[in-house]
Protein backbone atom coordinates (compact mmCIF):
# COMPACT_ATOMS: atom_id res chain seq x y z
CA UNK A 1 0.00 0.00 0.00
CA UNK A 2 0.88 3.84 -0.35
CA UNK A 3 1.66 6.32 1.52
CA UNK A 4 -2.44 7.00 1.14
CA UNK A 5 -4.69 4.53 2.20
CA UNK A 6 -8.24 4.04 0.88
CA UNK A 7 -10.60 3.19 3.56
CA UNK A 8 -13.61 4.50 1.72
CA UNK A 9 -14.72 1.17 0.82
CA UNK A 10 -14.06 -0.17 4.79
CA UNK A 11 -17.19 -0.44 7.49
CA UNK A 12 -17.37 1.96 10.18
CA UNK A 13 -16.38 -0.90 12.23
CA UNK A 14 -13.16 -1.44 9.89
CA UNK A 15 -12.34 1.64 10.66
CA UNK A 16 -12.57 1.74 14.56
CA UNK A 17 -10.49 -1.17 14.13
CA UNK A 18 -7.93 0.08 11.79
CA UNK A 19 -7.70 3.48 14.55
CA UNK A 20 -6.84 0.70 16.87
CA UNK A 21 -4.05 -0.74 15.28
CA UNK A 22 -2.27 2.89 14.51
CA UNK A 23 -2.92 4.59 17.94
CA UNK A 24 -1.22 0.86 19.41
CA UNK A 25 1.63 1.44 16.64
CA UNK A 26 1.72 5.46 17.57
CA UNK A 27 2.60 3.89 21.15
CA UNK A 28 4.98 1.56 20.08
CA UNK A 29 3.14 -1.40 21.13
CA UNK A 30 2.60 -3.64 17.60
CA UNK A 31 2.39 -6.02 16.57
CA UNK A 32 -0.16 -6.67 19.29
CA UNK A 33 -3.25 -9.36 19.38
CA UNK A 34 -6.62 -9.17 18.92
CA UNK A 35 -7.18 -8.47 22.20
CA UNK A 36 -5.15 -5.93 23.18
CA UNK A 37 -6.73 -3.90 19.88
CA UNK A 38 -10.11 -4.08 21.34
CA UNK A 39 -9.48 -2.81 24.09
CA UNK A 40 -7.74 0.09 21.94
CA UNK A 41 -10.55 0.21 20.13
CA UNK A 42 -13.03 0.48 22.82
CA UNK A 43 -10.72 2.85 24.83
CA UNK A 44 -11.79 5.27 21.80
CA UNK A 45 -15.33 4.33 21.08
CA UNK A 46 -16.28 7.75 22.58
CA UNK A 47 -14.31 9.29 19.58
CA UNK A 48 -16.82 7.44 17.06
CA UNK A 49 -19.28 10.14 15.28
CA UNK A 50 -22.73 9.11 14.59
CA UNK A 51 -23.44 5.24 14.03
CA UNK A 52 -23.99 3.56 17.67
CA UNK A 53 -20.96 0.96 17.48
CA UNK A 54 -21.20 0.40 21.29
CA UNK A 55 -18.32 -2.23 21.97
CA UNK A 56 -16.60 -4.59 20.26
CA UNK A 57 -15.49 -7.82 21.01
CA UNK A 58 -12.40 -10.05 20.11
CA UNK A 59 -14.09 -12.27 17.55
CA UNK A 60 -15.21 -9.00 16.00
CA UNK A 61 -12.00 -7.35 15.95
CA UNK A 62 -10.40 -10.95 14.69
CA UNK A 63 -12.68 -11.06 11.68
CA UNK A 64 -12.50 -7.55 10.71
CA UNK A 65 -8.38 -7.69 11.12
CA UNK A 66 -8.90 -10.89 8.71
CA UNK A 67 -10.54 -8.30 6.45
CA UNK A 68 -8.26 -5.69 6.72
CA UNK A 69 -5.35 -7.87 6.39
CA UNK A 70 -6.98 -9.30 3.21
CA UNK A 71 -7.30 -5.69 2.23
CA UNK A 72 -3.13 -4.52 2.66
CA UNK A 73 -3.95 -2.45 5.88
CA UNK A 74 -2.87 -4.67 8.66
CA UNK A 75 -0.03 -7.41 8.54
CA UNK A 76 -0.68 -10.42 10.64
CA UNK A 77 2.08 -12.86 11.77
CA UNK A 78 1.97 -16.07 14.30
CA UNK A 79 4.47 -16.89 16.06
CA UNK A 80 4.56 -20.56 16.41
CA UNK A 81 6.57 -20.91 19.81
CA UNK A 82 3.74 -21.59 21.58
CA UNK A 83 3.00 -25.39 22.53
CA UNK A 84 -0.17 -26.54 20.69
CA UNK A 85 1.33 -24.74 17.74
CA UNK A 86 -1.79 -22.01 17.74
CA UNK A 87 -0.12 -18.94 18.86
CA UNK A 88 -2.16 -15.86 18.28
CA UNK A 89 -1.30 -13.57 15.09
CA UNK A 90 -0.09 -10.25 16.25
CA UNK A 91 -0.90 -7.78 13.87
CA UNK A 92 0.81 -4.36 12.35
CA UNK A 93 0.10 -1.48 9.96
CA UNK A 94 1.57 -1.83 6.65
CA UNK A 95 0.72 1.60 5.60
CA UNK A 96 2.04 4.60 7.52
CA UNK A 97 0.03 5.36 10.79
CA UNK A 98 -0.23 9.03 8.73
CA UNK A 99 -1.79 7.84 5.60
CA UNK A 100 -4.46 5.75 8.11
CA UNK A 101 -5.54 9.10 10.15
CA UNK A 102 -5.71 10.74 6.91
CA UNK A 103 -8.23 8.81 5.59
CA UNK A 104 -10.08 8.53 9.19
CA UNK A 105 -10.26 12.47 9.45
CA UNK A 106 -11.77 12.22 6.12
CA UNK A 107 -15.02 10.81 7.50
CA UNK A 108 -16.91 13.00 9.75
CA UNK A 109 -17.80 9.66 11.36
CA UNK A 110 -13.88 9.31 12.41
CA UNK A 111 -12.38 12.54 12.59
CA UNK A 112 -12.63 12.12 16.25
CA UNK A 113 -10.65 8.76 15.84
CA UNK A 114 -8.00 11.01 14.00
CA UNK A 115 -7.77 13.56 16.46
CA UNK A 116 -7.14 11.38 19.09
CA UNK A 117 -4.47 9.75 17.02
CA UNK A 118 -2.73 13.05 16.55
CA UNK A 119 -3.00 13.70 20.07
CA UNK A 120 -0.82 10.73 20.81
CA UNK A 121 1.81 12.02 18.42
CA UNK A 122 2.38 15.35 20.54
Amino acid sequence: MSERAELDTESLSSRVVAAGVVELSVRDETPAHAGEIRRACNDAMDAVEGDVLGTVTEAEVARTLNELEADGVVEGARDDTSPTGKGRPDYRLVPPAEAIRAALANDDRTAGLADRIGSLDS
